[in-house]
């Protein structure tokens, strides 16, 4: 009480105030969890126990890696690219363009921001050979509208294009956040 200038306020029992006593009892449990935890733990270090090198992550997305682009390639080379698709065309009309071309896995049309398509499609097939079919439909119409078909390139990581934009302004890349997709799977 003496210099703080201060009011001095007595600290109650804990029976008289039960929230005291809530937060002692709460306190107690959780310095039960913890040295529970720290039990835990001394009995996961007297294991030792090692990771085998087979199982380690180190080495995983490497190879995590090449698999995806090895597979993405894959399937790039069984898929065609077709420009010229009119805004108006489903997934399944296009489909019904190329259905005697080969067995056709997928159809996606991309569509922007808005919904609104971009005016291309992907087709992948089931076999490569349905694309050298694919290939022979360029020039043909679709809602009155000449394809352009293509085989579908496949993208290498870390190769980006300038897009002819001028060196004062680059390209900033929008990370796909305006591109949105309409897919439509073949069952």
């Amino acid at each position: 009480m003496g210099g703080s200038g201060g009011r001095y306020f007595p600290v109650e029992d804990s029976e008289a105030d039960p929230s005291a006593a809530e937060l002692r009892a709460r306190l107690s449990s959780k310095d039960q969890d913890i040295e529970e935890m720290r039990r835990r733990l001394r009995e996961l270090e007297k294991l030792d126990y090692e990771i085998p090198p087979a199982a380690s992550h180190e080495e995983e997305p490497e190879t995590a890696a090449s698999a995806t682009t090895a597979e993405k390639a894959e399937v790039d080379a069984r898929s065609i690219y077709v420009g010229n698709v009119d805004y108006a065309c489903l997934p399944e009309e296009v489909q019904q363009h190329f259905q005697y071309c080969g067995s056709i896995n997928r159809v996606t049309i991309l569509t922007d921001s808005f919904g609104q398509p971009k005016g291309f499609a992907y087709v992948e097939f089931d076999e490569v050979e349905a694309v050298q079919n694919a290939l022979l439909l360029n020039e043909t119409e679709l809602h009155g509208r000449p394809l352009k078909v293509c085989p579908k390139r496949t993208n290498i990581p870390g190769m980006k294009h300038s897009r002819g934009r001028h060196p004062v302004h680059p390209f900033y890349p929008t990370y796909g956040c305006n591109q949105h997709i309409i897919t439509f799977e073949v069952t």
